[in-house]
């Protein structure tokens, strides 16, 4: 095994460690402010409101996982600066979330989700661009159906802005702001099912290849 073999070969392992330690910290973080200033109980509008943000961030967390780790084992190449930023990139902002997880006012939550969308969706895009450049996952192509995963992600980025300038110009009542605030756990598991569906598809596609 030559260097540059055995330097590709720990990158999955290494991609997927950093982004779990990074998944990590998050949910650290998060049950820390929850501790530490967040309402839960009695359930009321308020506090199901907030519990509807803490599992959509709960979620949201375990669909980055699952996307960037799974796309990232699949990978076998020596790491580049790109890999380097997108490990961080996708996680990281997360924790900017849970400032906004349990206030008074939602909308800067809303607003905060269609940025991070925005930026999950220029991230997931860059690592399946970065995963075609290995020949042998050209049938990864799949990844980019706009019907799969990510079509979720592009329509999130809209719905969610909408969603806070609505909530912002006080046009949201506390029923609908409780609606929109656990829309955001189901769509991170239809988010994940989506990508894993055509995962295993592209697996098996480029093992027929092979």
């Amino acid at each position: 095994m030559t260097v540059k073999e055995r330097i590709a070969e720990q990158f999955p392992s290494l991609f997927v460690t950093l982004v779990s330690i990074l998944i990590g910290i998050f949910f650290d973080d998060l049950v820390t402010e929850a501790r530490a200033r967040m309402v839960l109980w009695p359930l009321d509008m308020a506090t199901l409101r907030t519990w509807g943000q803490i599992v959509g961030m709960g979620l949201s967390a375990l669909t980055v996982w699952s996307i960037f780790a799974h796309v990232g084992i699949s990978r076998r190449h020596v790491p580049t600066m790109a890999d380097s930023i997108i490990v961080f990139l996708a996680p990281v902002p997360l924790l900017i979330g849970n400032a906004y997880v349990g206030q008074k006012e939602i909308w800067p939550w809303f607003y905060f989700a269609s940025a991070y969308l925005a930026i999950a969706t220029i991230t997931t895009l860059w690592q399946t661009r970065l995963t075609l450049a290995e020949r042998e996952l050209a049938p990864f192509r799949r990844l980019y159906r706009p019907l799969g995963h990510l079509g979720v992600l592009y329509f999130g980025v809209p719905f969610y802005a909408a969603a806070g300038w609505v909530g912002q110009h006080a046009l949201l009542s506390p029923l609908a702001e409780l609606l929109l605030a656990w829309t955001t756990g189901p769509a991170a598991v239809l988010c994940t099912w989506l990508f894993f569906r055509d995962w295993y598809r592209a697996i098996a596609a480029a093992d027929e290849a092979g």
